[in-house]
């Protein structure tokens, strides 16, 4: 039977690996961010973390296993802070506007998860390859608000599509471009007054392609 001090023992192994767990994960997020999937390397993951490579096998079979569990972890916490936000909402323009402004809030605070959709959305997938069935959940919700705001009328009748490209993607180009823009063309994506700026724009964005004429 275990005794107590058995049992803290455990618990203190259990924290202590989960806690190797996320430091790997988020040593690779930041590798794969700045580099892409291709040029990273476990070994500059794992000496950022301060372990040996091999530990890395551990928790992650593979670099593509590490990577898909990077993936998982950035759609589910993208999918959570959605759900949580949107809880109680019921009016389509309001739920749209909280879900674009949510996704923008968290790719502001986490730009190294909005560098790694962009550098997947630029990676063509091979044929007889699925596509990612993580983004799914993310991209659904965004459809069934915007499928359920033209049943009711709220909305213009719109292939949903043009609106999953025009606001996700200008959402995560916000946040990477910054330094892609020149010298003449200088802002930072965190400051408060841009964001208000941007939300408002994406918001006149939504209504000059959803507002019912």
């Amino acid at each position: 039977m275990d005794t107590d001090s058995d049992i803290a023992t455990a618990q203190r192994k259990v924290t202590k690996g989960e806690l190797t767990r996320r430091n790997i994960l988020k040593a690779a997020e930041a590798s794969f961010a700045e580099l892409g999937y291709d040029a990273a390397r476990l070994e500059t993951i794992a000496s950022d973390v301060g372990i040996k490579q091999a530990a890395i096998f551990y928790y992650f079979p593979s670099k593509r296993h590490l990577f898909d569990e990077l993936a998982l972890d950035i759609h589910g916490s993208l999918v959570s802070l959605t759900q949580t936000r949107l809880s109680g909402v019921e009016d389509a323009w309001e739920r749209l506007m909280l879900l674009v402004e949510t996704w923008l809030d968290f790719m502001v605070a986490r730009p190294t998860a909005a560098r790694i959709i962009l550098r997947n959305c630029a990676t063509p997938v091979a044929d007889g390859e699925p596509a990612e069935a993580y983004a799914t959940d993310a991209l659904q919700l965004l459809r069934g608000i915007i499928r359920d705001g033209i049943a009711v009328g709220r909305f213009a009748e719109v292939n949903a599509m043009y609106l999953v490209n025009l606001l996700s993607g200008s959402i995560l180009h916000y946040v990477c471009n910054p330094e892609q823009l020149g010298s003449e063309r200088p802002y930072r994506p965190e400051d408060p007054t841009e964001i208000a700026i941007f939300k408002n724009v994406l918001r006149k964005t939504a209504r000059a392609v959803l507002d019912v004429r």
